[in-house]
């Protein structure tokens, strides 16, 4: 089960403003109806987190899986039980539909505890795409009763868009990366490979925090960058 602490801090993360690029945003408040059929990404960082939030409003889990940065989900499920083992479990056979449902509806739950609103009454204005650390990324922005939200997203190399969750939750999963780097077994390249190939990712995030004059989560991802490159 996951810290309903950890949830609190990762909804402060959500609302840490964005640090913007060059290309022109292009808004909208057209958001397309739930989806109750399993898809990959989507063509637009709006289209990839309205079908992340749509799946998370009814329950479709196994969607919500398919339009988050698969590897990024893995390390974060991992890193909650600073587990080894599980990771390498989920490499192997996968995330479980259980495993899977907990994790989401912690997430659901935190944000109806942080925000007020339920996932339902999130709503989706526009997106700004940018380019940083060789990679395309997206700021989706959404209101909610407590104020703006900020869903990074990141494209792939088959073109479609995922949700970013630790360019987006950075902030709040490298206080459990850094001890858990720290305790790795010198055998374990995996974790530390994985996390590796998401440095841009985490960049992005620890680029969000220092806009945001959230200097503790900067430090925090500064510390497990420098891990990365040790």
């Amino acid at each position: 089960m996951l810290r309903s602490a950890f949830w609190g801090i990762a909804m402060c993360a959500i609302l840490v403003g964005g640090c913007g690029g060059d290309d022109a945003d292009t808004p909208t408040t057209a958001v397309p109806s739930s989806t109750t059929t399993t898809m990959t990404g989507g063509e637009t960082p709006l289209a990839a987190v309205t079908a992340w939030l749509d799946a998370l409003s009814i329950g479709q889990y196994p969607v919500a899986d398919g339009v988050v940065v698969e590897e990024q989900f893995v390390l974060m499920l991992a890193v909650e039980s600073f587990s080894v083992e599980l990771y390498e479990d989920l490499i192997s056979g996968g995330v479980s539909p259980e495993v899977s449902r907990t994790f989401w509806e912690s997430f659901a739950a935190g944000v109806r505890g942080f925000t007020g609103a339920d996932i339902t009454e999130v709503t989706l204005v526009g997106e700004l795409r940018f380019e940083a650390y060789g990679q395309q990324f997206a700021e989706v922005d959404a209101t909610s009763p407590r104020g703006d939200l900020t869903v990074v997203a990141i494209q792939a190399p088959n073109q479609q868009w995922y949700v970013d969750l630790l360019a987006t939750f950075g902030p709040s999963f490298a206080p459990l990366f850094n001890p858990w780097v720290d305790r790795l077994p010198a055998e374990a390249l995996g974790p530390r490979e994985a996390l590796a190939r998401q440095r841009p990712s985490l960049e992005v995030a620890r680029d969000r925090a220092a806009d945001a004059g959230a200097e503790e989560a900067r430090a925090e991802l500064e510390g497990l960058l420098d891990r990365l490159n040790g």
